[in-house]
C-alpha cells in the first residue's frame, strides 16, 4: 500500500512540476506581448508605424518618431533561439527566448509574429501601428521643433 501512495505523489509532483512549466512559458509568450507593445507606444513617441517595404518574412521593420523629430528604424528579427529588437546603431532588447521558428507579416499599420517554440507550442502575436505620416505631418512635427527651439533660446 506505501508503494502505491509513493508512486501516486510521484506522478502529482511530475505533473504539477509540467503544469508549472507550461505556465511559465504562457507567461513569457504574454510578457513578450506586453514589453512589444508598450516599446511601440511608449508617451514620448509622436508616431510608431510599419515599413513594410523594408520587411520581409524574416524581420519586421518599423519606425518610431519622438517629440523631437527624432524617427529611429527599429528591426525586429530572430537571432538563433530569441526574438529581439535591433537598432542601425547597434544594440539588442531580447523580447522572447526558446524560439524554434518565427515568421513576420507587416502591412501598413499591422505586424503579425508568427512563433514556433522549441516545446513545440505555437502562438501568433499582432500589433496595431499608426498609420504613415504624410509630409504635411512630418514638416509640421519639424516647424513645431523650430517654434520650441526658438522659445528657449
Amino acid at each position: 500500500m506505501t508503494f502505491v501512495v509513493v508512486l501516486i505523489l510521484q506522478n502529482l509532483v511530475k505533473s504539477l512540476t509540467l503544469a508549472n512549466k507550461v505556465q511559465h512559458r504562457t507567461d513569457d509568450i504574454v510578457f513578450s506581448y506586453v514589453q512589444l507593445n508598450r516599446f511601440i507606444k511608449e508617451k514620448q513617441n509622436v508616431k510608431a508605424f510599419t515599413l513594410p517595404e523594408r520587411s520581409n518574412s524574416e524581420k519586421a521593420v518599423f519606425k518610431k518618431i519622438d517629440a523631437q523629430g527624432k524617427d529611429t528604424i527599429y528591426r525586429l528579427t530572430q537571432y538563433k533561439n530569441m526574438l529581439r529588437v535591433t537598432t542601425p546603431e547597434g544594440g539588442h532588447m531580447p523580447l522572447l527566448l526558446d524560439v524554434k521558428r518565427s515568421s513576420f507579416t507587416t502591412n501598413d499599420r499591422m505586424l503579425k509574429i508568427e512563433v514556433t517554440e522549441t516545446d513545440g507550442r505555437k502562438s501568433e502575436l499582432y500589433f496595431k501601428f499608426n498609420s504613415r505620416p504624410t509630409k504635411n505631418e512630418k514638416e509640421k512635427v519639424l516647424n513645431d521643433r523650430k517654434q520650441k527651439t526658438k522659445i528657449k533660446s
